[in-house]
């Protein structure tokens, strides 16, 4: 098997950009590591190996990039017990955590999911919390033990008024208790960080923001913790007038200051918005005299391919705003694609991986009844061209900003805001 030394590396091109973070899915994360034999026992794509998907790997044959967003809520223990992406990185690699958030404001974290029945309880279930210190402890061990960096533990807002909280043990809770236990989990993580691993992340203190004038309570309550830099979720991050608001707090208390290594924007996609935080990083290097930086993610790569079986399309960024923002279609599927001899490939959608692998060799599945033709190895494959087409993105949108020295003519409204950024962190 004839195999290139590598495929395009993403690492260098983030170099001086604000760097855009997937954020990992555990099956995903093990599946690069699993027995060729025991995925289509072994018939796999002509020169791919599935240590190929592995993208931390710099000896990928598809694409490289160092950078990843991994959550402690995807887990019920404080170790990973299978091989994955995560446990077998090189040096090198940069891991930010995420502490389970989502997961703790879903109900879906299997700690609390005893918890609904007292869901009309609010008092019992924050005594609960704050009794059941074996979560908070599991957290902090898992982050020390894979992450460079990582989200503190927060009680999201969001469950007071999203339609995703309706099955939360802590929807009924108040404002107010979901910060006090917030409060008490940075206690714990400030107490016991690095105890009982030996190793040590570094943490991002979480900003929220639910409306009235939480935000306000949140940071007054959270703002003395010493930590390593600052991630900004809720309403802090509701376009780039609030998050500016909050950076400009940060940075007139010196809670932004040059000991601070990272902030991280959650929930957020490129390309508009790589752009904007390219710039803020730019801006904040300038006035702090430091190397920061500035992360953003998403889970959308792996939402589109896995739920919709859909593949992103790189966007063709033009003067119209309207081109700036990554579409996704259907990935064809149909019963003529499930023959051996007239082999087809995607040819108007590009990517490492749809140059290698054939339409053909997507479909697994080849039954007459049919409708779905895809197995787990091609959804992977799937996975992998978006999240290339998600770095792509980040970075070309950039290097037309940025590179070309175009920002004050190439696009009105991002201009607008890049000059808005400049003038407001003066």
């Amino acid at each position: 098997m004839v195999r290139n030394m590598a495929g395009e590396n993403f690492t260098a091109q983030y170099d001086n950009k604000a760097v855009y973070l997937p954020s990992l899915q555990q099956g995903y994360a093990a599946f690069p590591f699993k027995d060729a034999k025991s995925v289509r026992n072994g018939a796999l794509p002509k020169n791919f190996q599935l240590q190929d998907l592995d993208f931390l790997n710099p000896e990928s044959n598809l694409w490289h990039c160092k950078y990843v967003l991994y959550s402690a809520g995807q887990f019920s223990r404080a170790q990973i017990r299978t091989r994955d992406m995560v446990t077998e990185r090189k040096a090198g690699t940069v891991v930010v955590g995420d502490s389970g958030g989502y997961q703790i404001g879903t109900g879906k974290m299997k700690a609390v999911q005893g918890w609904h029945k007292f869901a009309n309880e609010p008092d019992k279930i924050a005594h609960n919390w704050l009794l059941d210190v074996t979560i908070r402890d599991r957290t902090l061990r898992w982050l020390d033990r894979y992450c460079d960096y990582a989200m503190t533990l927060d009680m999201p807002l969001w469950v007071l008024n999203n339609p995703k909280a309706t099955a939360s043990p802590f929807k009924n809770l108040s404002a107010n208790q979901l910060i006090d236990l917030s409060y008490e989990n940075l206690k714990y993580f400030a107490n016991n960080r690095g105890k009982a691993t030996g190793s040590k992340a570094k943490f991002l203190n979480i900003l929220q923001d639910g409306g009235g004038d939480t935000g306000e309570i949140w940071y007054k309550r959270v703002k003395d913790f010493d930590f390593e830099g600052w991630a900004f979720g809720g309403d802090t991050k509701n376009g780039i007038a609030p998050l500016l608001k909050w950076v400009r707090r940060l940075l007139d208390d010196g809670k932004i200051n040059n000991k601070t290594e990272w902030l991280h924007v959650l929930m957020m996609s490129p390309p508009i918005n790589s752009v904007l935080l390219t710039a803020l990083q730019k801006r904040l290097r300038e006035i702090l005299g430091n190397n920061i930086t500035v992360s953003y993610d998403s889970s959308s790569p792996f939402q589109t391919s896995g739920i919709s079986q859909q593949i992103a399309v790189l966007p063709e960024l033009t003067s119209d705003i309207k081109t700036w923002r990554i579409k996704s279609v259907q990935y064809p599927q149909h019963p003529k694609y499930t023959s051996k001899t007239d082999i087809r490939y995607l040819e108007n959608i590009v990517s490492p991986v749809t140059k290698l692998v054939s339409i053909n060799d997507f479909h697994a599945k080849a039954g007459p009844m049919e409708t779905k033709f895809l197995d787990s190895l091609a959804q992977h494959l799937l996975t992998n061209h978006n999240l290339y087409v998600y770095h792509k993105a980040a970075i070309d949108a950039c290097n037309i900003v940025f590179k070309r020295n175009e920002s004050e003519r190439i696009l009105k409204k991002v201009s607008a805001n890049l000059l808005y950024i400049k003038n407001f962190l003066q």
